[in-house]
């Protein structure tokens, strides 16, 4: 009696088909190459019967394929320095403007209170000392004029200091000069000053004598008054920086001679400060 053997296969042997045949239920079949065939050509035709050759593929002429570019790094922008001119400007501007406001605010509240005016001067009197006219066209002279300084303010005194300077000229020639004194005028107050003036050999032109002389027939000779005098402004116990006012009268007088009575015939004053 024949022996019936028979054979079992091994429990690893098993498992991988199963695993294998799991596996292929899972996957779904290749429906097609993933390259045409036309296009894996090798150099005995067909890649298939030569595996070890390299396969080239040639792709359409008429496909076009961007070209590969470097990444590109953008700097952070410097900041801009105009941004920090304009501010600084808009500040200054703004500064500047508080700044006018305020000395205008200012100025008005003075005004308000104290209400200035400006000081009123005019000439009373002429004395002639001296006055000569030389053969070489030459002046020697020296009077002696009256001012009368006048301060019209309630709250406000004025002081005259020194450095002043005043002078008597005919026909813009300076015959005699001088100086103001130097005080203190209070409100509402009205002061007379007589101010000494001398010029000695002062050159004028031969028309300026002819033209004296047929004035002092007349008896109409035009003079004029230049007064330049440093002052501060007194408001309340606050006294300003100083101040330079400037008188300018034009006069007109009736003779020229020493020792006399000098009649002004004519006489306006304007008053800058």
């Amino acid at each position: 009696m024949a022996d019936t053997q028979r054979i079992h296969p091994a429990t690893e042997d098993v498992e991988k088909a199963a695993a294998a045949h799991e596996y292929a239920q899972k996957t779904p079949p290749l429906s097609a190459p993933l390259a045409p065939r036309s296009s894996l050509v090798s150099g005995k035709g067909d890649p298939g019967s030569n595996p070890s050759k390299v396969v080239q593929i040639h792709y359409p002429k008429d496909q076009a394929f961007p070209p590969r570019t470097a990444p590109k790094y953008y700097s952070r922008p410097p900041k801009r320095r105009r941004n920090c001119c304009c501010r600084c400007l808009a500040w200054t501007f703004c500064l500047l403007f508080i700044f006018i406001l305020a000395i205008a605010i200012a100025a008005g509240i003075l005004y308000a209170v104290f209400q200035p005016r400006i000081p009123k001067y005019s000439i009373d009197s002429i004395q002639i000392t001296n006055f000569t006219l030389g053969t070489d066209a030459a002046v020697s002279s020296q009077f002696v004029v009256g001012v009368r300084a006048r301060n019209p303010n309630k709250k406000i005194g004025i002081y005259y200091l020194d450095d002043s300077y005043i002078a008597v000229f005919y026909s813009g020639i300076e015959l005699s000069k001088g100086k103001l004194p130097a005080f203190y005028q209070g409100h509402k107050n009205t002061t007379n000053l007589d101010v000494s003036l001398t010029g000695n050999k002062v050159q004028i032109t031969s028309e300026k004598v002819s033209s004296l002389s047929a004035e002092r027939k007349a008896g109409s000779i035009p003079l004029r008054l230049k007064a330049d005098g440093p002052v501060k402004i007194k408001f309340g116990k606050l006294k300003t920086m100083k101040i330079t006012f400037r008188v300018r009268c034009d006069l007109v007088v009736d003779r020229l001679d020493a020792n006399s009575t000098v009649n002004i015939s004519s006489k306006k004053c304007k008053v800058k400060l």
